[in-house]
């Protein structure tokens, strides 16, 4: 029965799904400006250096056996 109903992808068309696109790239840069005012006004998180490190310890700790 399932396999005669249209799909989404069947039954959108083009303008709408331009539509979500658009509106899935704005919620994108609202994201990015949020953050880039957190930046502006309380600086960075971590230096690169920082955050460097943190990737080298935290990719260590994920290719430890007994964590699984």
């Amino acid at each position: 029965m399932n396999d005669m109903m249209p799909t989404i992808e069947e039954t959108i068309s083009a303008d709408i799904e331009a539509q979500m696109e658009h509106e899935e790239w704005t919620r994108g840069q609202e994201t990015q400006d949020r953050w880039a005012n957190l930046v502006a006004i309380h600086g960075p998180l971590m230096t690169d250096v920082e955050w460097q490190k943190y990737l080298t310890e935290y990719g260590e700790y994920l290719d430890m056996v007994w964590k699984d």
